[in-house]
């Protein structure tokens, strides 16, 4: 039994939807007409053949449809051809300039139940015929019982509408097929509005047309019928054999000129092949083979198979069933999954991640056990059941579902889960404020100290400025430079290198997967008559020259991308030197008062130029020649023209079309077994592109490839922890400049205190006494906000509130705060404390939410204040 609705959905398969049988009534060229001889011939040629659905096709009747099924089923029992009844009829309306009466086609569908002989035979005799002379005859299909009858007659359109009203009703379990070509809808006289009205009805009241790729986009156009005839729906367009003999059928194969394979992406069913009615460019596809299919061929790593999830043999099923004995079949265009809430959508797409070792296993929604949401991970459930996914190599990846995805092992499946999209779009970012500065008794500031100002706040801000904007530029240079150390101490994790490792695994596997879909060598026909052997070469010659554009067109597509960059680059480089320009000069005008006041001259101090007339001249030749790379000369193309001499890639990608075009006429006039070994040259040329795309190249290998990958790991054992070294030290360094100009902010503290002594002695008494105490402090919030970048949900050193409570008090009572050197040793011993624990070693990473976010705060010093403070002392009597 034909296995025809598929469970994985809908699949590329050939179709051929037009050819005739050996008993055909017109045309029939076979050889022994109509034998028995002559059937097994034609049955066996369409078993072995790549074809997997016919539509059988008769003039004026169905009845080699019937008798095709019934031979077929019993010479191949177990075979899995599918079959559709194709009714051939001779219009009596002409739209071409000839005057040629057109041919339209009806396919049924092949249900018994629904299209079965009683059905036909009775669609044949509602159906009357007409004389081609428009005589007086009227002949029902059912009549016509000679070749000179089938040769005379011809049916309305309104006819064959009135036939399959009176025999189906309002079901229209058939589709109307045009041809495109010949005497069809292409060739409608446009100087005639009575057969240009006709042609749009035609075109309006069928399903689909007979044609080949080059009618495809017309087809799938809005815009086909005449002015004013309203809008037109995209209808689908399909190759046939049209075979009357058994030369013709060698067409199926799929490598006879002008007859290219119709691949359809449905099941082997009529409502299957009614989908490209509503899918018209996305469910069929004429030619070699559809992308997707090489695609899976040469990249069978990257596509799914199956999906398994079945129950341990030690699960009593208490916690019920669940998963037990699950297979489900994958597409390899999966897209979607549809169902209703609780039909186990999430679990499906989170056991796909943790198979493929998502990243995204903590927005996981059904395999889950937090304190917050109790599912399938609770004690009891997941622990009793596997899954396991097949690679189109047959590669297999197993786990049982309370494992964890491993970060180390590469990312197969890329999975974005829903509660991940729900954060990104909830998440509000709160901002920090700063404590501000405490405010000291600033009435005890000398007045001519005070500068004039009113407030302690005014007069810090005064005197700290420049401190301040030179620890913002600071911050900068740190927070860019962290980026830098959080990268590079990642790709020095042994997590690291052995995720490396793994795409090394991964790539080689990928190598051989390709080696093996390598294709069958075929070898040059040898036999050639003079006119094949020109082709050939000419052929040869075009494919010659169509590589050696497509290298060119690369390089230009390189080059074009650089030159984009270095624009962007010296853009960027203006804005730059033009804010900094800006920035001069408004710190110009805001000094200028003070200069004023002090009976300076701003413009003998200061001398402002900025001449970007080079730069500007480095503008101008950059785009000079992005707009060499990117114009198109839109000039007319023929056999003499210098195809090689063109620079820009609109010229390089409009030759490339069309010496493609002309390598398409080329091979259309070929025979079969050259056309068979052009495709083979075609297919391995693109098996060893992706070859190298894998491997990659000898030199300059993209990061993805195999020899990149390599690449990376000699970088990451001879020469990171090397790079890594010289990045903290200069961290270091900005750490330095960041603690000497809080320095200067102290130091304003410390003018203060000089200022305000000699008030404090007049309180100053026997027993009794004030002193002003300037120094670095730590932020008494500088505990809450280090254990907010902890994440307490991952074990590490500070993951237990009392234990890092303690360690951290005991470090902060160690640290000289006036001190760089000791501060620099206080944040750096807080990060090994991270990096081992009770003697293991751990990963920052792993226990901080943000890693980047950690290392700003603690190397940026925003937690030590300068503090001006008022003590007292007391002695006792």
């Amino acid at each position: 039994m034909v296995m025809t609705n598929s469970l994985e959905g809908s699949l590329w398969r050939r179709w051929d939807l037009h050819l005739h049988t050996p008993a055909t009534r017109l045309a029939n060229g076979f050889e022994g007409v109509g034998t028995d001889t002559a059937w097994d011939r034609y049955i066996d040629l369409l078993e072995s053949s790549p074809v997997q659905a016919f539509g059988i096709t008769e003039y004026f009747g169905c009845d080699a449809f019937f008798e095709t099924q019934e031979r077929y089923g019993r010479k191949h029992p177990n075979g899995n051809k599918v079959f559709f009844a194709n009714l051939e009829l001779r219009l009596s309306e002409s739209i071409s300039k000839s005057g040629a009466q057109p041919h339209l086609h009806i396919i049924f569908d092949n249900d018994p139940a629904v299209c079965g002989h009683e059905t036909l035979t009775r669609l044949c005799t509602n159906l009357e015929t007409q004389a081609a002379d428009d005589s007086e005859v009227r002949l029902r299909c059912v009549d016509l019982d000679t070749p000179g009858k089938i040769q005379a007659a011809t049916v309305s359109l309104d006819q064959v509408l009135k036939a399959l009203r009176d025999t189906f009703g309002n079901a229209k379990p058939y589709l109307l097929v045009f041809p495109a070509n010949n005497d069809g809808l292409k060739s409608t006289d446009s100087n005639s509005p009575r057969k240009v009205q006709l042609a749009d009805r035609i075109d309006r009241t069928c399903d689909a047309f007979f044609g080949n790729a080059g009618n495809r986009d017309f087809f799938l156009r809005t815009d086909r019928y005449a002015a004013g005839s309203g809008s037109s729906d995209p209808k689908p367009v399909l190759s046939g054999s049209d075979a009357h003999s058994f030369t013709d059928m060698e067409r199926l194969s799929g490598d006879v000129a002008g007859f290219p394979p119709t691949w359809i992406k449905a099941d082997l069913t009529f409502r299957g092949l009614q989908q490209i009615c509503f899918e018209p460019a996305d469910r069929v596809f004429i030619g070699a083979e559809p992308l997707v299919l090489m695609r899976q061929r040469e990249d069978g790593t990257k596509f799914l198979k199956e999906l398994t999830i079945n129950q341990l043999e030690t699960y009593d099923e208490r916690n019920g069933r669940w998963f037990k004995n699950v297979d489900i079949p994958l597409n390899p265009e999966l897209t979607a999954i549809i169902g209703n809430k609780g039909s186990c959508k999430s679990a499906l797409v989170d056991i796909l991640g943790l198979l493929g070792e998502s990243r995204q296993e903590t927005f996981f929604s059904f395999l889950v056990d937090g304190p917050k949401s109790k599912k399938f991970r609770q004690p009891g459930y997941a622990e009793n059941f596997s899954a396991e996914i097949t690679w189109i190599t047959g590669k297999t990846e197993r786990k049982k579902l309370d494992e964890r995805a491993d970060p180390i092992l590469p990312e197969t499946i890329r999975y974005l889960p829903q509660n991940y999209f729900e954060q990104l779009t909830n998440e509000i970012e709160i901002e920090k404020f700063r404590n501000e500065i405490e405010e000291v008794v600033f009435s005890h500031v000398d007045e001519s100290d005070k500068l004039g100002k009113g407030s302690f706040a005014e007069l810090e801000e005064f005197k700290t400025l420049q401190a301040k904007q030179e620890i913002s530029i600071l911050k900068r240079r740190l927070r860019e430079l962290n980026i830098e150390i959080v990268r590079l101490e990642e790709q020095a994790s042994p997590r690291y290198r052995l995720q490396l490792q793994g795409q090394l695994n991964a790539k080689s596997e990928e190598l051989a997967a390709i080696d093996a879909a390598k294709p069958k060598e075929l070898v040059k026909p040898s036999q050639e008559d003079a006119e094949q052997r020109a082709l050939t070469a000419e052929l040869e010659q075009k494919t010659e020259l169509l590589n050696s554009l497509t290298e060119k067109m690369q390089r230009c597509v390189e080059a074009t991308a650089q030159v984009k960059v270095e624009v962007q680059q010296i853009v960027s480089l203006q804005e730059r030197l033009m804010s900094l320009k800006s920035d001069a000069e408004r710190t110009i005008l805001e000094l200028s008062p003070q200069l004023d006041a002090l009976g300076l001259d701003a413009s003998a101090i200061f001398s402002l130029t900025l001449d970007l007339s080079a730069i500007d001249s480095k503008v101008a030749a950059i785009r000079a020649q992005l707009a060499v790379l990117e114009t198109d000369s839109k000039l007319e193309w023929s056999e003499t023209t210098n195809l090689s001499a063109f620079e820009s890639l609109p010229d390089q990608r409009r030759a490339h079309a069309f010496v493609s075009k002309q390598i398409d006429g080329l091979k259309e006039k070929l025979g079969a077994p050259q056309r068979q070994y052009q495709s083979y040259l075609e297919r391995l040329a693109s098996w060893q592109k992706r070859r190298e795309e894998i491997s990659g190249a000898a030199t300059d290998s993209k990061p993805d490839s195999l020899r990149g990958v390599e690449a990376q790991l000699r970088y990451v054992d001879e020469e990171l922890v090397q790079v890594l070294s010289d990045k903290y030290a200069g961290r270091r360094a900005i750490v330095a400049e960041i603690f000497e100009s809080k320095l200067k902010v102290l130091r304003f503290y410390a003018d203060l205190k000089r200022s305000v002594e000699s008030k404090l002695e007049r309180v100053r008494s026997d027993g009794f006494s004030i002193e002003i105490d300037t120094s670095f402090v730590m932020d008494s919030d500088f505990r809450r906000k280090f254990i907010e970048l902890i994440n307490r949900r991952r074990r590490g050193a500070f993951r237990e509130a009392q234990d890092g409570e303690s360690e951290l008090t005991r470090r902060i009572a160690e640290a000289n705060w006036n001190d760089v050197a000791s501060v620099l040793a206080f944040a750096d011993g807080l990060l090994d404390k991270m990096r081992e624990h009770n003697g293991e070693p751990m990963n920052i990473s792993d226990q901080a939410h943000d890693v980047k976010e950690l290392y700003d705060f603690l190397f940026s010093l925003e937690y030590i204040d300068a503090r001006y403070e008022c003590t007292h002392t007391t002695e006792a009597a």
